[in-house]
Parts: C-alpha cells; sequence; structure tokens
C-alpha cells in the first residue's frame, strides 16, 4: 500500500514537521500569559487543516487551566474545529460557530431571533456555567472573508470590525473579559486579504500573531520519506531525494505527491532511466492539471508568485516547464489586470 497522503488531512502518526508551529500557537493561545489569536497563512494544500486537525485531536483531552486576561477565575480549555468556507454571511458564519459548540458540548437553549444572539447565548453558557475557554479553530477564513465582501465590501469591514471587538472582550457575556480565541487559516495574510478585496483598514484590523508555513527543506523531505518508508521494503536513495526537491522545491502537497509516483514507478519500472523518465512525466502532467484545477486568477498573487519561482527551479523537461511558466504567467497577468 502507498504510504504517501496528499488529498486529505493528515493525522496521528504521519503527521510531520509542524511540532514548533504547534508549541507558538498553544503559547499564544493558552500556555502564554494573555490568550491571544493566530492568524497562519500559507498556500493551497500546504497543510493548514491538517495543522488545525492535529491541535485538536492533540489535545481532546486538554488538563491545564487557563486564566483569561482581567479574570481571575481559571477555566477548562476547548479546542472546537469549524470551517466556514460554505458561509455565505454573517449569520451564516456565527451559525456555523454555534453548531461547532453544539456538537462539542451537546447544550441544549431556547432558540434566539438571530445566529449571531444564539453563539453569544452559547458562548456564555460554556463560559460562565461549563467553565470553559474556547479556541476556535477555523478553516478556510479569507474564502468566506470573500464571499461577503464581493458584493459589498463594507459588509466585511463591518464583520470583521466585530469580530476584532468580540476577540478581545465580550460584553454580552457575563463576567466581561475575554471569553474565547481563534486560531485562523487562510491562503493570504490580512493585509493581502484586505487590499485584494476592497475592504476598509481602518475598521477591520484583527489582532492576531501572525504564522506562515515553510515548505520543507531537503532534509525535511529526505525525514519525510523515511518517515513513512520505516517498515516498508521500498526506500529512496540521496539521489531520489534530490529528484523530489528539485521537481518540487519542497511544496509539502507536491513533495508527498512526487514521493507517491516515486513509490508506484519504483514498484513497477526496472531501469533507472526509464524509472527518471516517468516519474518527470507524471509528475510535470501532474502540477499542470493541478493549477488548472485550482484556478489561476482566483488564487493569491503571494501563492501565483511562489508556484511561478517554483516552476523556474524545477528540473523537469524543458517543455513541460514552458508550458507551465506560460501558464501561470497568463495566471498573473490576469490577476493584475496587464
Amino acid at each position: 500500500m502507498n504510504p504517501f497522503v496528499y488529498n486529505s488531512p493528515v493525522r496521528g502518526k504521519d503527521f510531520f514537521n509542524r511540532e514548533k508551529t504547534v508549541e507558538k500557537i498553544l503559547k499564544e493561545t493558552v500556555t502564554g500569559k494573555s490568550q491571544g489569536n493566530i492568524w497562519i497563512t500559507g498556500e493551497r494544500q500546504i497543510g493548514k487543516t491538517s495543522l488545525l486537525r492535529h491541535i485538536q485531536s492533540l489535545n481532546e483531552n486538554y488538563s491545564e487551566k487557563v486564566k483569561p486576561y482581567g479574570c481571575d477565575k481559571s477555566f477548562n480549555v476547548a479546542f472546537i474545529f469549524a470551517n466556514v468556507q460554505g458561509c455565505t454571511e454573517e449569520e451564516s458564519f456565527y451559525a456555523t460557530l454555534w453548531q461547532s459548540l453544539k456538537d462539542y458540548f451537546d447544550f441544549k437553549l431556547t432558540k434566539a431571533a438571530t445566529c449571531y444572539e444564539d453563539f453569544i447565548n452559547a458562548v456564555n453558557l460554556i463560559y460562565n456555567t461549563k467553565n470553559y475557554y474556547v479556541i476556535f479553530l477555523i478553516d478556510e477564513f479569507d474564502a468566506f472573508v470573500e464571499t461577503i465582501s464581493f458584493k459589498k465590501p463594507q459588509s466585511a469591514t463591518k464583520f470583521l470590525s466585530k469580530l476584532s471587538s468580540l476577540l478581545q472582550e465580550v460584553d454580552e457575556v457575563n463576567g466581561g473579559s475575554k471569553a474565547f480565541s481563534c486560531v485562523f487559516t487562510a491562503n493570504r495574510d490580512i493585509k493581502e486579504l484586505l487590499n485584494e478585496n476592497h475592504i476598509d483598514n481602518r475598521g477591520s484590523g484583527l489582532i492576531v500573531e501572525a504564522v506562515s508555513l515553510k515548505w520543507f527543506t531537503r532534509k525535511q523531505v529526505s525525514e519525510l520519506a523515511d518517515l513513512y518508508l520505516c517498515d516498508n521494503k521500498i526506500k529512496f536513495s540521496a539521489k531520489e531525494i534530490d529528484l523530489c526537491f528539485g521537481a518540487t522545491q519542497g511544496y509539502p502537497y507536491f513533495t508527498q505527491k512526487m514521493l507517491s509516483l516515486m513509490y508506484e514507478a519504483k514498484k513497477n519500472v526496472l531501469s533507472e532511466k526509464e524509472y527518471i523518465t516517468l516519474v518527470k512525466d507524471e509528475f510535470g502532467e501532474m502540477f499542470k492539471e493541478t493549477i488548472e484545477d485550482w484556478g489561476g486568477d482566483k488564487m493569491p498573487m503571494r501563492t501565483l508568485k511562489k508556484l511561478k519561482d517554483m516552476v523556474e527551479k524545477m528540473n523537469l523537461a524543458d517543455a513541460v516547464t514552458k508550458v507551465i511558466a506560460r501558464m501561470l504567467e497568463i495566471y498573473i497577468k490576469s490577476k493584475i489586470g496587464i
């Protein structure tokens, strides 16, 4: 069975190379002196969802208590995941967070007039009655903000301003201190998100600690392969790891995909020349199809530029490289209106 996973969140023992990031997130949200918020930026399929799911599963039985800034009382901690990509308005955002709380705590509350009120009532119950401080792990946050800003950027400005106030102090919650924190994932950093969607910077700033997920180094690619092949007869040589890193530059999704292609080819191809040719051709075609599927003009500028740099460094057939580079150039021009 092919051990390399690239199309679903990585969990358990397969989770790789984010230990320091996890420590930073926990320090910022629960183990430090104040309960802050985190904004995680990274390219598509770099592992943002896997990171949130890992934090959630890692801390299902989190035993340490937290004392919110400005509060003398200590609270238990709950890490709760919510994907908001499908939300289309502010109310559906709060409805999604409410449902995530409902799924975790299984409470019973009379429905209010709005989803926002339902959310506040649930936070109030959990904070003051169940004695829990919640860390929301909010996936695909920028996709939601883009949706609500598409027709009315001022709606996004208003929403972000209200959320910023909530993340500092929830006046509607008895006790008056900070009641929850958020860890957001996004393909863009905050400045890019606001600028690309024409959202007013003056009223929409979230107070967060920024974290950018990095690509793998050549050493980490080798360590990843060793981890996944520890009980496998098939092993990769230093030359093969160089082949993988040369093609992917350490982009986690493409690294996993390349290692997967190499694994399958190594099982079925005898000669080294056939093996390398097959892997390069299949990876080049896969890369091209993936970028086309992602939709270049919908991707953040930072991602487009990184992918273009990646293509220029690839050790692939010239014909494939030129096709991809030309395609990405068209995407970039369409994004900046040339």
